[in-house]
């Protein structure tokens, strides 16, 4: 009995190793170009590729399933933003 109570006090002493889930929230996009522009944004997601995201001028949208903190984006007015761009992270607050 004093084993397997030492064997389950040292599993639980010892934290949990491998990668923590990530968690994935919607995060709120804006364009603030005057009309008629659109805004065109690139959303890069860690590691799993990007997607491209239109929004006219005074709209605003909330994007799921982004990593606060971690994923990236570009936006452009009129066109689609390149591939290697001025990335900026996404936040929980506001992101145009």
């Amino acid at each position: 009995m004093k084993y397997l109570s030492l064997v389950l006090a040292t599993a639980l002493a010892i934290p949990a190793v491998g990668p923590a889930a990530a968690v994935t929230a919607k995060a709120p996009f804006g364009c603030n170009a005057s009309a008629p522009n659109v805004c065109y944004f690139r959303i890069f997601y860690t590691p799993r590729g990007s997607r491209n995201v239109v929004l006219p001028s005074g709209m605003k949208a909330n994007i799921p399933d982004v990593q606060i903190g971690r994923d990236t984006y570009c936006m452009d007015v009129n066109r689609k933003p390149v591939n290697k761009c001025a990335r900026k992270t996404i936040n929980a607050n506001n992101n145009n």
